[in-house]
């Protein structure tokens, strides 16, 4: 009897460990999927702060604003008193 106990417990204890690993290598595939999710993330954050420092330079807004919005500087400048 003693020695049908402690073979279910063996066989139990093996399963318990296969488990274990299994769910180990499991996590470990979620972390490395997260981690490369987490690069490629950061370098679209960087490629877009560069974007955004191009547009924001004077240069660029002025081409903007004189090219795709027809804007102009008056001929004439009027001082508007309140």
């Amino acid at each position: 009897m003693a020695l049908a106990a402690l073979l279910v417990g063996v066989i139990a204890s093996g399963i318990s460990v296969v488990k274990g690993a299994q769910e180990l290598r499991s996590l470990h595939t979620a972390l490395d999927q997260s981690q490369k999710a987490q690069d490629r993330l950061l370098a679209e954050h960087s490629r877009l702060l560069l974007e955004r420092s191009t547009f924001a330079g004077l240069q660029t807004v002025e081409v903007v604003a004189t090219q795709e919005l027809q804007m102009a500087f008056p001929a004439e400048i009027k001082e508007v008193v309140p």
